[in-house]
């Protein structure tokens, strides 16, 4: 998981995620392939049926719009982000040429007006400074418009069993996919067994649907991150704690249309495997999507479930998750695909 949060992955520039998550789950399992959209796709059994466990290997993050005569680097967002998170924090610049740390720049507090304190923070108003003095001297570096920007790693333990790091969401979910792989390789089961790492799901879940187009499985678990509680949010905004276990999800939605409804079975099976083994956990509705809002409407319908693991501060230069929430989502998901050979 250190390892996975480290490399720079922003939607649609995933290369080295995709190269990280190949090798790993090569080491167990005996087929892997990379698909045209850069999905990796790991399989194990044999059957008539299938099923397809998917996590997306994409974080938010920016891209290079304009570069100022003076070097001064502008953006825009790739992926939902919001602009306050940004001021003062440090991103880096994927180039081909290599990787280029900067700040996300904004007006100095004492050069600011009362009328500059009531306006928000808008992407016209910040930029990246990456110590530069002229356009050239940036270009000479390789930096170019269309280069991805994701925010720097800062990997860090505090606490009894919490982590403080940038993609969270959703390195928690690839992190999860290869130590299942590990663990599911040497049990018996009689149905095909599709581990996926999606492309592109901060933008759309683009690459999780062309995955069930071409995989066809005949249901699928989602397995990401949710915003959890925290001290000003109301409950009945986000009903999900830190620490309280995986969260299984009956329905999700956002202001464009994009979600799901999850299938009643495949959530009760959850629910009732998670009581029988006394796993916590926690239940919830949330108005966003993931990856099902895409794989359940591929081919003919797919019936997906949804596992989620809660997290602070989302989609910010550091999120904050409790690993016990992360052990719990692996022992619930081989629970489940095991039973289903039962």
């Amino acid at each position: 998981f250190e390892k996975l949060v480290e490399i720079p992955g922003g939607s649609g520039f995933e290369e080295k995620v995709i190269e990280f998550i190949t090798v790993e789950l090569k080491r167990s399992l005996p087929d892997v392939s990379v698909d045209p959209m850069g999905n990796v796709i790991g399989k194990i059994g044999k059957g008539k049926k299938s099923v397809m466990v998917c996590a997306h290997s994409d974080e938010v993050g920016m891209l290079i719009k304009y570069i100022d005569p003076k070097g001064y680097i502008y953006f825009d967002l790739n992926g939902m982000i919001d602009e306050r998170v940004l001021l003062s924090t440090k991103v880096d610049i994927c180039t081909d040429k290599g990787i280029y740390t900067g700040v996300v720049g904004v007006k100095n507090r004492h050069l600011l007006t009362a009328e500059d304190l009531k306006r928000t923070i808008s992407i016209s108003d910040i930029w990246i400074d990456v110590g530069a003095e002229s356009a050239e001297e940036v270009k000479r570096w390789g930096i170019e418009i269309g280069d991805p920007i994701v925010f720097h790693p800062n990997f860090q333990k505090i606490g009894k069993e919490t982590i403080l790091t940038k993609a969270i969401d959703n390195r928690a979910g690839c992190a999860i996919l290869i130590d299942l792989a590990e663990k599911m390789k040497s049990i018996k089961i009689d149905y095909q067994l599709f581990f996926v790492a999606a492309t592109q799901e901060e933008v759309g879940s683009r690459g999780a649907k062309v995955a069930a187009q071409t995989l066809g499985p005949d249901m699928a678990i989602v397995i990401d991150t949710v915003p959890a509680s925290d001290p000003i949010t109301p409950p009945q905004q986000a009903t999900s704690e830190c620490g309280k276990g995986p969260v299984i999800r009956s329905m999700d939605v956002n202001a464009l249309g994009w979600g799901t409804i999850y299938s009643k079975k495949i959530r009760q099976r959850l629910t009732h495997i998670a009581l029988k083994n006394r796993i916590p956990h926690q239940k919830d509705i949330f108005r966003t999507w993931t990856d099902a809002s895409t794989i359940h409407t591929s081919g003919r319908g797919i019936p997906c479930g949804g596992i989620y693991i809660p997290r602070r501060y989302s989609h910010s230069p550091v999120e904050l998750v409790k690993w016990s929430d992360v052990e719990r989502t692996v022992e619930l998901l081989i629970l489940f695909l095991k039973d289903l050979s039962s």
